[in-house]
Protein backbone atom coordinates (compact mmCIF):
# COMPACT_ATOMS: atom_id res chain seq x y z
CA UNK A 1 0.00 0.00 0.00
CA UNK A 2 1.19 3.53 -0.77
CA UNK A 3 0.68 6.79 1.06
CA UNK A 4 -1.82 8.84 -0.97
CA UNK A 5 0.27 11.98 -0.46
CA UNK A 6 3.98 11.05 -0.71
CA UNK A 7 3.56 7.53 -2.19
CA UNK A 8 5.87 5.95 0.37
CA UNK A 9 5.27 2.26 1.11
CA UNK A 10 3.12 1.83 4.21
CA UNK A 11 1.38 -0.93 6.10
CA UNK A 12 -2.33 -1.50 5.49
CA UNK A 13 -2.88 -1.09 9.24
CA UNK A 14 -0.90 2.15 9.51
CA UNK A 15 -2.81 5.16 10.78
CA UNK A 16 -0.11 7.70 9.85
CA UNK A 17 2.56 7.81 7.15
CA UNK A 18 6.01 7.62 8.74
CA UNK A 19 7.49 9.70 5.88
CA UNK A 20 5.14 12.68 5.64
CA UNK A 21 2.98 12.25 8.74
CA UNK A 22 -0.37 12.37 6.93
CA UNK A 23 -3.32 10.83 8.76
CA UNK A 24 -4.22 7.84 6.62
CA UNK A 25 -7.62 7.21 8.18
CA UNK A 26 -9.18 10.60 7.54
CA UNK A 27 -7.21 11.99 4.58
CA UNK A 28 -10.12 12.02 2.12
CA UNK A 29 -8.28 14.29 -0.33
CA UNK A 30 -5.38 11.87 -0.33
CA UNK A 31 -7.65 8.92 -0.99
CA UNK A 32 -9.22 10.85 -3.87
CA UNK A 33 -5.78 11.54 -5.37
CA UNK A 34 -4.84 7.91 -5.00
CA UNK A 35 -8.11 6.88 -6.70
CA UNK A 36 -7.38 9.29 -9.57
CA UNK A 37 -3.94 7.79 -10.00
CA UNK A 38 -5.39 4.29 -10.14
CA UNK A 39 -8.08 5.42 -12.58
CA UNK A 40 -5.58 7.00 -14.96
CA UNK A 41 -3.57 3.77 -14.89
CA UNK A 42 -6.66 1.80 -15.92
CA UNK A 43 -7.20 0.14 -12.53
CA UNK A 44 -10.86 1.11 -12.44
CA UNK A 45 -12.16 -1.37 -9.87
CA UNK A 46 -9.49 -0.36 -7.35
CA UNK A 47 -10.20 3.32 -7.99
CA UNK A 48 -13.92 2.78 -7.47
CA UNK A 49 -13.30 1.01 -4.19
CA UNK A 50 -11.46 4.09 -2.93
CA UNK A 51 -14.07 6.54 -4.25
CA UNK A 52 -16.81 4.50 -2.60
CA UNK A 53 -14.97 5.06 0.67
CA UNK A 54 -14.35 8.74 -0.06
CA UNK A 55 -18.01 9.61 -0.71
CA UNK A 56 -19.08 7.79 2.44
CA UNK A 57 -16.64 9.83 4.50
CA UNK A 58 -17.45 13.11 2.70
CA UNK A 59 -20.87 12.93 1.01
CA UNK A 60 -20.58 16.47 -0.40
CA UNK A 61 -17.26 15.80 -2.20
CA UNK A 62 -18.49 16.69 -5.70
CA UNK A 63 -15.23 15.91 -7.53
CA UNK A 64 -15.16 12.41 -6.07
CA UNK A 65 -18.77 11.78 -7.15
CA UNK A 66 -17.93 13.07 -10.64
CA UNK A 67 -14.84 10.92 -11.10
CA UNK A 68 -16.64 7.96 -9.58
CA UNK A 69 -19.30 8.51 -12.27
CA UNK A 70 -16.58 8.62 -14.93
CA UNK A 71 -15.16 5.29 -13.73
CA UNK A 72 -18.61 3.70 -13.63
CA UNK A 73 -19.30 5.00 -17.14
CA UNK A 74 -16.04 3.52 -18.40
CA UNK A 75 -16.94 0.20 -16.81
CA UNK A 76 -20.36 0.24 -18.51
CA UNK A 77 -22.40 0.72 -15.34
CA UNK A 78 -24.42 3.55 -16.86
CA UNK A 79 -27.29 3.54 -14.37
CA UNK A 80 -24.91 3.95 -11.44
CA UNK A 81 -22.94 6.54 -13.40
CA UNK A 82 -26.10 8.62 -13.85
CA UNK A 83 -26.72 8.58 -10.10
CA UNK A 84 -23.11 9.55 -9.40
CA UNK A 85 -23.25 12.48 -11.83
CA UNK A 86 -26.55 13.65 -10.35
CA UNK A 87 -25.00 13.57 -6.88
CA UNK A 88 -21.97 15.47 -8.19
CA UNK A 89 -24.25 18.22 -9.52
CA UNK A 90 -25.57 19.04 -6.06
CA UNK A 91 -22.29 20.55 -4.90
CA UNK A 92 -20.36 21.06 -8.13
CA UNK A 93 -18.43 24.23 -8.91
CA UNK A 94 -18.09 22.98 -12.52
CA UNK A 95 -21.61 21.86 -13.46
CA UNK A 96 -21.05 22.05 -17.23
CA UNK A 97 -18.74 19.06 -17.42
CA UNK A 98 -20.99 17.07 -15.05
CA UNK A 99 -24.08 17.81 -17.14
CA UNK A 100 -22.24 16.85 -20.32
CA UNK A 101 -21.20 13.46 -18.91
CA UNK A 102 -24.66 12.97 -17.42
CA UNK A 103 -26.16 13.51 -20.88
CA UNK A 104 -23.79 10.92 -22.36
CA UNK A 105 -24.70 8.33 -19.74
CA UNK A 106 -28.42 8.97 -20.20
CA UNK A 107 -28.01 8.65 -23.98
CA UNK A 108 -26.28 5.31 -23.48
CA UNK A 109 -29.21 4.12 -21.36
CA UNK A 110 -31.73 5.21 -23.99
CA UNK A 111 -33.09 7.98 -21.76
CA UNK A 112 -33.15 10.42 -24.67
CA UNK A 113 -35.46 12.96 -23.03
CA UNK A 114 -33.14 13.09 -20.01
CA UNK A 115 -30.09 13.34 -22.25
CA UNK A 116 -31.60 16.22 -24.23
CA UNK A 117 -32.47 18.01 -21.00
CA UNK A 118 -28.93 17.58 -19.63
CA UNK A 119 -27.29 18.82 -22.84
CA UNK A 120 -29.70 21.75 -22.88
CA UNK A 121 -28.72 22.75 -19.33
CA UNK A 122 -25.05 22.33 -20.24
CA UNK A 123 -25.45 24.66 -23.23
CA UNK A 124 -27.04 27.29 -21.02
CA UNK A 125 -23.74 27.34 -19.14
CA UNK A 126 -21.47 26.99 -22.18
CA UNK A 127 -23.20 27.78 -25.49
CA UNK A 128 -19.84 27.68 -27.26
CA UNK A 129 -19.38 23.92 -26.88
CA UNK A 130 -19.59 22.44 -30.38
CA UNK A 131 -19.37 18.92 -28.95
CA UNK A 132 -22.42 19.48 -26.77
CA UNK A 133 -24.46 20.84 -29.70
CA UNK A 134 -23.39 17.76 -31.68
CA UNK A 135 -24.41 15.36 -28.90
CA UNK A 136 -27.73 17.16 -28.57
CA UNK A 137 -28.27 16.70 -32.30
CA UNK A 138 -27.56 12.96 -32.01
CA UNK A 139 -30.11 12.60 -29.21
CA UNK A 140 -32.79 14.40 -31.24
CA UNK A 141 -31.96 12.33 -34.33
CA UNK A 142 -32.31 9.11 -32.35
CA UNK A 143 -35.83 10.26 -31.44
CA UNK A 144 -36.49 11.04 -35.13
CA UNK A 145 -36.82 14.73 -34.25
CA UNK A 146 -35.20 15.89 -37.46
CA UNK A 147 -35.67 19.65 -37.26
CA UNK A 148 -34.28 19.98 -33.69
CA UNK A 149 -31.44 17.66 -34.72
CA UNK A 150 -30.71 19.85 -37.72
CA UNK A 151 -30.72 23.01 -35.60
CA UNK A 152 -28.30 21.53 -33.05
CA UNK A 153 -25.94 20.25 -35.73
CA UNK A 154 -26.04 23.59 -37.54
CA UNK A 155 -24.97 25.22 -34.28
CA UNK A 156 -22.08 22.78 -33.87
CA UNK A 157 -20.88 23.43 -37.42
CA UNK A 158 -21.20 27.20 -37.00
CA UNK A 159 -18.76 26.90 -34.09
CA UNK A 160 -16.47 24.47 -35.90
CA UNK A 161 -16.90 24.47 -39.71
CA UNK A 162 -14.57 21.46 -40.11
CA UNK A 163 -16.40 19.31 -37.56
CA UNK A 164 -16.60 16.25 -39.79
CA UNK A 165 -18.81 14.14 -37.52
CA UNK A 166 -21.38 16.93 -37.28
CA UNK A 167 -21.24 17.53 -41.04
CA UNK A 168 -21.75 13.81 -41.66
CA UNK A 169 -24.70 13.46 -39.28
CA UNK A 170 -26.28 16.62 -40.73
CA UNK A 171 -26.01 14.96 -44.13
CA UNK A 172 -27.82 11.94 -42.71
CA UNK A 173 -30.56 14.23 -41.38
CA UNK A 174 -31.01 15.77 -44.84
CA UNK A 175 -31.15 12.27 -46.35
CA UNK A 176 -33.87 11.23 -43.91
CA UNK A 177 -35.78 14.39 -44.77
CA UNK A 178 -35.52 13.51 -48.47
CA UNK A 179 -33.41 16.60 -49.22
CA UNK A 180 -30.76 14.73 -51.19
CA UNK A 181 -29.17 17.82 -52.74
CA UNK A 182 -28.43 19.26 -49.31
CA UNK A 183 -27.21 15.84 -48.19
CA UNK A 184 -24.79 15.73 -51.13
CA UNK A 185 -23.47 19.17 -50.20
CA UNK A 186 -22.79 18.06 -46.62
CA UNK A 187 -21.17 14.75 -47.56
CA UNK A 188 -18.93 16.53 -50.06
CA UNK A 189 -17.78 18.87 -47.30
CA UNK A 190 -16.89 15.86 -45.16
CA UNK A 191 -14.97 14.17 -47.96
CA UNK A 192 -13.12 17.43 -48.70
CA UNK A 193 -11.93 17.59 -45.08
CA UNK A 194 -11.46 13.83 -44.58
CA UNK A 195 -10.99 12.04 -47.94
CA UNK A 196 -10.69 8.65 -46.21
CA UNK A 197 -14.04 8.96 -44.42
CA UNK A 198 -15.58 5.86 -46.03
CA UNK A 199 -19.05 6.24 -44.53
CA UNK A 200 -19.35 9.79 -45.89
CA UNK A 201 -18.14 8.73 -49.34
CA UNK A 202 -20.63 5.87 -49.36
CA UNK A 203 -23.54 8.08 -48.25
CA UNK A 204 -22.54 10.61 -50.92
CA UNK A 205 -22.92 7.80 -53.44
CA UNK A 206 -26.32 6.86 -52.01
CA UNK A 207 -27.59 10.44 -52.27
CA UNK A 208 -26.34 10.73 -55.85
CA UNK A 209 -27.93 7.37 -56.68
CA UNK A 210 -31.29 8.53 -55.32
CA UNK A 211 -31.07 11.58 -57.61
CA UNK A 212 -30.26 9.23 -60.51
CA UNK A 213 -26.79 10.71 -60.95
CA UNK A 214 -25.41 7.26 -61.65
CA UNK A 215 -22.09 8.47 -62.99
CA UNK A 216 -21.41 10.42 -59.81
CA UNK A 217 -22.67 7.54 -57.66
CA UNK A 218 -20.35 5.10 -59.45
CA UNK A 219 -17.35 7.33 -58.73
CA UNK A 220 -18.31 7.67 -55.04
CA UNK A 221 -18.83 3.92 -54.51
CA UNK A 222 -15.57 3.14 -56.29
CA UNK A 223 -13.78 5.63 -54.03
CA UNK A 224 -15.33 4.05 -50.94
CA UNK A 225 -14.12 0.62 -52.12
CA UNK A 226 -10.64 2.01 -52.70
CA UNK A 227 -10.48 3.32 -49.13
CA UNK A 228 -12.11 0.26 -47.55
CA UNK A 229 -11.77 -2.79 -49.81
CA UNK A 230 -13.70 -4.99 -47.33
CA UNK A 231 -16.70 -2.66 -47.19
CA UNK A 232 -19.29 -4.90 -48.88
CA UNK A 233 -22.14 -2.32 -49.13
CA UNK A 234 -19.99 -0.17 -51.44
CA UNK A 235 -19.29 -3.19 -53.67
CA UNK A 236 -22.98 -4.05 -53.78
CA UNK A 237 -24.11 -0.51 -54.57
CA UNK A 238 -21.44 -0.19 -57.24
CA UNK A 239 -23.03 -3.25 -58.83
CA UNK A 240 -26.47 -1.67 -58.57
CA UNK A 241 -25.23 1.54 -60.17
CA UNK A 242 -23.44 -0.21 -63.00
CA UNK A 243 -26.54 -2.32 -63.68
CA UNK A 244 -28.62 0.87 -63.87
CA UNK A 245 -26.10 2.23 -66.36
CA UNK A 246 -26.51 -0.91 -68.49
CA UNK A 247 -23.04 -2.36 -67.88
CA UNK A 248 -24.12 -5.85 -66.80
CA UNK A 249 -20.65 -7.38 -67.04
CA UNK A 250 -19.11 -4.76 -64.74
CA UNK A 251 -22.10 -5.02 -62.40
CA UNK A 252 -21.61 -8.79 -62.15
CA UNK A 253 -17.95 -8.25 -61.29
CA UNK A 254 -18.93 -5.86 -58.48
CA UNK A 255 -21.49 -8.33 -57.11
CA UNK A 256 -18.88 -11.11 -57.17
CA UNK A 257 -16.49 -8.92 -55.20
CA UNK A 258 -19.20 -8.18 -52.65
CA UNK A 259 -19.93 -11.91 -52.28
CA UNK A 260 -16.24 -12.60 -51.65
CA UNK A 261 -16.67 -10.45 -48.55
CA UNK A 262 -20.14 -11.66 -47.53
CA UNK A 263 -21.24 -14.93 -49.09
CA UNK A 264 -24.54 -14.87 -47.15
CA UNK A 265 -25.93 -11.81 -48.92
CA UNK A 266 -29.14 -13.10 -50.52
CA UNK A 267 -29.83 -9.91 -52.47
CA UNK A 268 -26.36 -9.98 -53.96
CA UNK A 269 -26.74 -13.57 -55.18
CA UNK A 270 -30.10 -12.64 -56.69
CA UNK A 271 -28.65 -9.62 -58.48
CA UNK A 272 -25.68 -11.64 -59.72
CA UNK A 273 -28.08 -14.25 -61.11
CA UNK A 274 -30.03 -11.52 -62.94
CA UNK A 275 -26.85 -10.11 -64.49
CA UNK A 276 -25.57 -13.52 -65.54
CA UNK A 277 -28.92 -14.45 -67.05
CA UNK A 278 -28.91 -11.18 -69.01
CA UNK A 279 -25.38 -11.96 -70.23
CA UNK A 280 -26.37 -15.49 -71.19
CA UNK A 281 -24.01 -17.11 -68.67
CA UNK A 282 -26.39 -19.92 -67.76
CA UNK A 283 -23.91 -21.96 -65.74
CA UNK A 284 -23.09 -19.08 -63.41
CA UNK A 285 -26.76 -18.13 -63.31
CA UNK A 286 -27.58 -21.62 -62.06
CA UNK A 287 -24.89 -21.40 -59.38
CA UNK A 288 -26.10 -17.99 -58.17
CA UNK A 289 -29.71 -19.19 -58.09
CA UNK A 290 -28.74 -22.24 -56.05
CA UNK A 291 -26.89 -20.09 -53.52
CA UNK A 292 -29.89 -17.74 -53.25
CA UNK A 293 -32.31 -20.67 -52.90
CA UNK A 294 -30.28 -22.03 -50.02
CA UNK A 295 -30.74 -18.70 -48.20
CA UNK A 296 -34.37 -17.79 -49.02
CA UNK A 297 -36.15 -20.58 -50.92
CA UNK A 298 -39.60 -18.96 -50.65
CA UNK A 299 -38.65 -15.53 -51.99
CA UNK A 300 -41.05 -14.54 -54.79
CA UNK A 301 -38.51 -12.54 -56.79
CA UNK A 302 -36.18 -15.53 -56.70
CA UNK A 303 -38.93 -17.89 -57.81
CA UNK A 304 -39.77 -15.60 -60.73
CA UNK A 305 -36.12 -15.47 -61.76
CA UNK A 306 -35.94 -19.27 -61.51
CA UNK A 307 -38.83 -19.53 -63.97
CA UNK A 308 -37.10 -17.12 -66.35
CA UNK A 309 -33.94 -19.18 -66.13
CA UNK A 310 -35.80 -22.41 -66.97
CA UNK A 311 -37.46 -20.74 -69.96
CA UNK A 312 -34.11 -19.42 -71.17
CA UNK A 313 -32.44 -22.78 -70.58
CA UNK A 314 -35.21 -24.57 -72.50
CA UNK A 315 -34.70 -22.16 -75.39
CA UNK A 316 -30.97 -22.86 -75.32
CA UNK A 317 -31.45 -26.58 -75.54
Amino acid sequence: MQCPRCHASISKRARFCEQCGVALVNDVDGLHRQALDLYHRGRIDEALALWDEVVVRRPDFSRAHYHRGMALYDRGDLGEAVEAFRRALQDSSEPFRVLFKLGMAQYGLGDLAGSIASYGRALELNPGSAETHYRLGLAHLRRSELEPARKALDAAIALNPDYTRALFILGMVFSQQGDHRQAIEQFRKVVAVSPDYTAATFELGMALYRLRDFQGAEAAFAQAMEHSPRFAPACYMLGETLARRGDQAAAAAAYRRSLEINAKDFCCWLKLAECCLHLGCLGETRHALDEALALQPDNRDLQALERRYRERYAEGT
